[in-house]
């Protein structure tokens, strides 16, 4: 039992070293110049191992995006399962918590290059994306249905169009944080919400509660 814990560990921690090393090569290179070669190269694993865990680059971006959804996922559960008794400050604390929630080894840099293959030749990704968003819209669609129940917000409403709409407003701050890398603002490490951005995203959600409020 104890050996095939061990097994079971070195082959996790192999798999990691695999998505740490071809992020790292995606942030300097870019997806596309990167290949399985150098992923194996970087992670000091021989380029079968590597195959053994993933079959294409692609896949390795789906490993990442899946890394990032759980890890965001369980984060934002946190705040559908305690929120903020004011409406305003629940939907805020949702978007931050899900913008401060990452992986240690993902950058802008890094999502601007997924971002990009995503919408290029790499469909497997662009769907990866796409399931992102989704879950981030579901959500918000469960936070707004505990805030309904509590009586802080319209339960007549129509949640899944409000929910759908935060979505759509938590993309364009994502969005825009990639554009700002292309346009030279800030650098790789820069988070997607700084003091001022916060205070915009507050009135843009207020603005959006205005309809919601009993």
């Amino acid at each position: 039992m104890a050996e095939g814990g061990l097994r079971e560990r070195q082959k996790e921690k192999r798999k990691q070293a695999i998505m740490v090393a071809a992020a790292h090569l995606f942030q300097r290179h870019g997806f596309n110049a990167a290949s399985m070669e150098d992923i194996a190269q970087a992670a000091e694993l021989s380029v079968g191992t590597v195959y053994n865990y993933f079959k294409s680059k692609a896949e390795i971006g789906l490993a990442i995006y899946q890394a990032d959804r759980d890890l965001v996922q369980a984060a934002t559960s946190q705040i559908i399962d305690n929120p903020p008794a004011d409406p305003v400050d629940a939907i805020c604390r949702m978007m931050e918590t899900d913008f401060e929630t990452e992986i240690g080894y993902l950058d802008r840099a890094v999502w601007s290059s997924l971002f990009g293959a995503s919408f290029t030749d790499q469909s497997s990704l662009s769907s990866a994306f796409v399931s992102d968003e989704l879950m981030r819209v579901d959500q918000f669609r469960k936070l707004l249905v505990v805030l309904a129940e509590q009586g802080k917000i319209d339960g007549a409403a129509d949640l899944d169009a409000a929910a759908e709409m935060l979505g759509a407003l938590n993309l364009w701050y994502f969005m825009r944080w990639l554009a700002g890398l292309r346009a030279g603002e800030g650098n790789a490490q820069s988070g997607i919400l700084d003091a001022e951005a916060k205070a915009t995203l507050r009135r843009h959600v207020a603005q959006l509660m205005r309809g919601l409020r009993v």
